[in-house]
């Protein structure tokens, strides 16, 4: 996939959120949105999910018959009661894959992302950082191929965070477009750009002595 922003503009009331944000990204791409709380990454995101229109701009995501989009959030819905496995399944399945084929995929993506082993484990047994694991497993599993992820290792202890920020890279290294909106440095150095949102345009950020 390719994602082309194009002089995207945003406005909140008399608020400027974006104004004339320019963004192309393609798919292996981890990219990092930084910012604090208001500056507009998750606009950003909600435009490029078609959720939220923009006032001026265009969003391109070519081939367009082709997207397969999914959303982590910084708590992403999952089914308490059911299983780690079971949740996961569910992304495949979404994609009218056979119930067989969604189990497959979903162990599969698991084992990527070192869940595997509490597949037969209730989510709300499950600590914060296996919980949002499960999430990109369950998006690779659906062969999605842009992955938004909003603030995803946000309250997470460090440990947990890199976990997070390692299974992002495992789908982006099966071919997803990841675009994180975070306010964590340590978080957007594991990308393989980062930006922040200063006067609603996106600045290349330089490298950190971390990265």
């Amino acid at each position: 996939m390719r994602l082309e922003l194009a002089s995207l503009d945003l406005s909140f009331g008399s608020r400027a959120i974006l104004s004339g944000a320019d963004l192309v990204a393609e798919s292996s791409e981890t990219v990092a949105l930084m910012g604090p709380s208001g500056s507009g990454k998750s606009s950003l995101l909600g435009i490029v999910s078609g959720a939220l229109k923009p006032d001026g701009g265009s969003v391109s995501l070519i081939p367009a018959e082709s997207l397969r989009l999914a959303w982590i959030l910084q708590s992403t819905p999952l089914l308490a009661r059911r299983t780690a496995l079971e949740n996961v399944e569910l992304g495949p399945l979404s994609e009218g894959y056979s119930v067989l084929r969604s189990r497959a995929l979903a162990l599969s993506s698991m084992k990527k992302l070192g869940v595997a082993q509490v597949q037969r484990q209730r989510v709300y047994t499950l600590s914060g950082g296996e919980r949002q694991r499960l999430a990109v497993a369950r998006a690779i599993a659906a062969h999605a191929n842009v992955i938004l992820a909003d603030e995803p290792t946000a309250s997470l202890d460090p440990e947990s965070r890199e976990a997070v920020c390692s299974a992002l890279l495992v789908a982006a290294g099966q071919g997803a477009l990841v675009l994180v909106a975070t306010h964590d440095r340590a978080v957007a150095d594991r990308c393989s750009r980062a930006y922040s949102i200063s006067d609603g345009k996106l600045i290349a950020l330089a490298r950190s002595a971390t990265w």
